[in-house]
């Protein structure tokens, strides 16, 4: 049986807010590499401020929900120039919210197992601060379900997926691949576009060498490639990933 693990990364749906919420927090964000000349609304990147302690609330799920996230995220704090504070909260308290009670706010939905969705960097400071801007399953006992939450939080710290990278090379087989998605995650055609394909290189991202054991990096079925082509669950975060945001949060 596969153990497919997916997930959405989410881009704010107003980038105007987008880009201020990312230069306002790190004003490099919205600097060309290598010159001072400043990126377009569309073009910036999305990284939290180094040496930032960032709040993370938790909404009460039960009594596994905290320590599992809390434990899960931590799990990038030995390679950052972040602080995280962990902070569990009713869900009443978030729904009153009136302002960011935290730069990443998490929720659970049931229905999503041990999958899950995130916005991208300081995109969690954009739009209601009622709203999480990560959504996990709550299939705590699930092997992958610790994989998840780093890649989610990896998503959370302003990394795409690694499956994306304009050098990845995959050999999808897109017809295949479009048809496996609907049946096992409902995504639509444009969520497979934007989720699992290759994206144009961009001025947005910040590219190192593709790393095919990423934790960022989807699970690929042969089946869905031409050729000869898998790679199985990353589990735990990469020394590409490492060497990564050691680079972002130095």
């Amino acid at each position: 049986m596969h153990q497919y693990k997916y997930c959405k990364a989410i881009t704010s749906s107003d980038p105007t807010a987008a880009y201020h919420a990312a230069i306002n927090e790190r004003p490099s964000n919205g600097a060309s590499p290598g010159n001072r000349n400043k990126r377009s609304v569309g073009e910036h990147t999305k990284y939290w401020q180094p040496g930032k302690t960032l709040k993370i609330v938790i909404v009460e799920y039960n009594e596994h929900s905290f320590a599992t996230i809390k434990n899960s995220a931590s799990k990038w704090l030995p390679y950052i120039n972040l602080q995280f504070e962990f902070i569990e909260l009713d869900e009443q308290t978030m729904l009153a919210a009136t302002e960011f009670l935290g730069d990443i706010r998490v929720d659970f939905q049931p229905g999503l197992g041990s999958s899950g969705s995130s916005l991208i960097g300081t995109d969690s400071r954009t739009g209601s601060p009622d709203l999480p801007s990560m959504v996990l399953g709550t299939d705590f006992s699930s092997p992958y379900y610790e994989s998840l939450v780093v890649h989610e939080f990896g998503h959370a710290l302003g990394l795409g997926h690694e499956h994306q990278h304009p050098d990845a090379g995959i050999p999808w087989n897109r017809a295949k691949t479009y048809l496996h998605m609907a049946n096992t995650t409902r995504f639509s055609k444009a969520e497979v576009d934007a989720n699992v394909f290759p994206l144009e290189r961009s001025a947005s991202r910040v590219y190192t060498p593709y790393d095919r054991h990423s934790i960022m990096h989807y699970q690929v079925l042969d089946e869905l490639t031409l050729g000869d082509w898998h790679q199985p669950v990353n589990l735990h975060i990469s020394q590409g990933d490492i060497a990564a945001v050691r680079a972002i949060y130095p």
